[in-house]
């Protein structure tokens, strides 16, 4: 079930996924960090990265803002990830939606990476 992510624009993610159950593919996307929320059950956008191959990076444990999400969750098994797939895309394409969704959310994750 995807869900659409964005103020300014509209774009629509798939998941969310736990992230522990998620399996990276070799995919350029757009990926988004959430947790949900214990009183509503809306899903909180915590970090926006961008990504020219999700399973390159050494996804996710050893991200570099791994440590803020955890802070946003009692444990990593509430921990989600949404991917906006962008095949064939250009860094600056990436980073141009990353950045239109961090001046919409402001993450409490993507201020202190």
């Amino acid at each position: 079930m995807p869900i659409t992510i964005g103020k300014t624009k509209k774009y629509e993610f798939e998941g969310p996924f736990k992230i522990q159950d998620w399996k990276p593919s070799y995919n350029a996307a757009v990926y988004a960090i959430l947790n949900k929320s214990s009183r509503d059950g809306n899903y909180n956008l915590i970090y926006v990265g961008q990504s020219e191959n999700m399973a390159d990076r050494g996804f996710y444990k050893s991200h570099h803002a791994y440590n803020c999400w955890l802070r946003n969750v009692n444990s990593e098994g509430e921990l989600f990830i949404a991917i906006y797939f962008m095949p064939s895309s250009t860094e600056n394409q990436r980073r141009e939606v990353e950045s239109i969704l961090i001046k919409d959310y402001n993450p409490n994750c993507n201020k202190e990476a």
